[in-house]
C-alpha cells in the first residue's frame, strides 16, 4: 500500500513534466508556417551563397537540416550565430530587445527497460536560441571575406548531376516528354529538353528534384516515403515531395545557384504546403532531415546522423 501511495506523486509529476515540456516540433512548424504566409519559402533560398552556410561564430558548426533553413530565411549579411553565453564569453552583449531564432538539436535520455533490466536509449528534441552577430555589441567581429566562387554556377550544376549519375552510379537521364518525373520502376529520369526551361535556373531546380527522389529507391537510401508509392495527398507523399524540394534548395545553394524565383505560381505552391504543414506538425523536420542525408548522397558525402548540440551550447 504504501509502494502505490509513493509510486502515484511521481507519476504524476512525470506527467506534469511531460505536459509542461515545449512542444518543439509545433515551434519549428509555426516558424516555417508563418514565414510561408508572409510569403518567403524558405527552402528556396536557404542563405546567401557568397556568405557560406549559416554557422557558429564560436565553434565553427555548420547547422544541418532544418536549421539551415531557419536560419537562412533570416535577412542578415553574413550567417553567423551565436547563444547568449557565447557572447558573453567573447566579450560581448546582445542588445536588449534582439530576439532570438530557434536552434533544434537532438539529445538522448535513458529509461530502464523493465523487461531486459537494461536502459534503452532514446532521443529528445530540444532547442537553443542563437543571435545574429549583428544583434551583438562590443567584439571587434573577425569577419570572413565573402566568397568568391571559382566555378561558374551553372557548370557546378552540372557537375554535381554528371559525378552523381556516372561515378556515384545514380539513375538513368532521358530527355523526352513535356514532363519531369522520376520512374522508380526502371530507376530513371525523364526530363523535358534543356532548351524548353525559361531560366537555367528552372532546369536544374527541376533536375535536383527529380534526382532527389532517385536517393529514395531500395538500393541507396531506401526511403520509405518513395518506396511505398504513397497516392497524392496523403502525408507519406507529401513528406517525399517536401525531401525532394528541400535537398533541390541545399543542391541549388552548393552549385551557387539563385531558385528565388523558379516558381511560376508561388500563391498555388505556397497554399500547397501550408495545408501539408497544418497537417501534420512532424513534416517538415522529418523532410528536412531526409533532404540533408539526400544531398549528401547525391554529392558523395557522409551524412551525420543527427544535429547534435555543440558542447558550449
Amino acid at each position: 500500500m504504501k509502494k502505490s501511495t509513493a509510486t502515484a506523486p511521481k507519476k504524476a509529476a512525470a506527467s506534469k513534466a511531460a505536459a509542461s515540456r515545449p512542444d518543439v516540433f509545433q515551434m519549428v512548424t509555426d516558424r516555417i508556417v508563418t514565414a510561408l504566409e508572409g510569403g518567403i519559402i524558405p527552402w528556396r533560398k536557404p542563405w546567401n551563397a557568397g556568405a557560406g552556410a549559416p554557422r557558429n561564430y564560436v565553434s565553427g558548426h555548420v547547422y544541418q537540416s532544418i536549421n539551415a533553413f531557419l536560419l537562412g530565411m533570416l535577412p542578415y549579411e553574413y550567417p553567423l550565430f551565436m547563444t547568449y553565453k557565447q557572447a558573453e564569453q567573447v566579450g560581448g552583449q546582445v542588445r536588449k530587445g534582439e530576439k532570438g531564432m530557434m536552434v533544434v538539436y537532438f539529445s538522448h535520455i535513458q529509461k530502464e527497460n523493465k523487461q531486459t533490466g537494461e536502459k534503452d536509449v532514446f532521443p529528445l528534441l530540444r532547442y537553443s536560441t542563437v543571435f545574429n552577430i549583428a544583434q551583438i555589441d562590443g567584439v571587434d567581429w573577425k569577419l570572413p571575406e565573402l566568397q568568391t566562387r571559382e566555378h561558374e554556377p551553372h557548370a557546378e550544376a552540372e557537375r554535381i548531376c554528371v559525378n552523381y549519375m556516372g561515378e556515384l552510379e545514380g539513375p538513368s537521364l532521358y530527355f523526352k516528354g513535356d514532363q519531369a518525373l522520376y520512374r522508380k520502376s526502371v530507376d530513371e529520369v525523364l526530363m523535358p529538353a534543356p532548351q524548353t526551361f525559361n531560366s537555367v535556373e528552372g532546369y536544374y531546380a527541376t533536375l535536383f528534384h527529380e534526382l532527389a527522389h532517385s536517393t529514395g529507391h531500395q538500393r541507396r537510401l531506401n526511403r520509405p516515403e518513395l518506396v511505398e508509392n504513397a497516392g497524392f495527398g496523403s502525408t507519406t507523399y507529401a513528406k517525399e515531395e517536401l525531401t525532394a524540394e528541400m535537398t533541390a534548395a541545399f543542391l541549388s545553394a552548393a552549385a551557387g545557384l539563385d531558385m528565388s524565383a523558379t516558381i511560376d505560381n508561388a500563391t498555388a505552391y505556397i497554399q500547397n504546403w501550408l495545408n501539408a504543414l497544418k497537417n501534420d506538425k512532424k513534416l517538415v523536420l522529418s523532410a528536412a532531415s531526409l533532404a540533408q542525408k539526400a544531398f549528401y548522397h547525391i554529392t558523395g558525402q557522409t551524412a551525420p546522423t543527427y544535429e547534435a548540440a555543440p558542447a558550449e551550447e
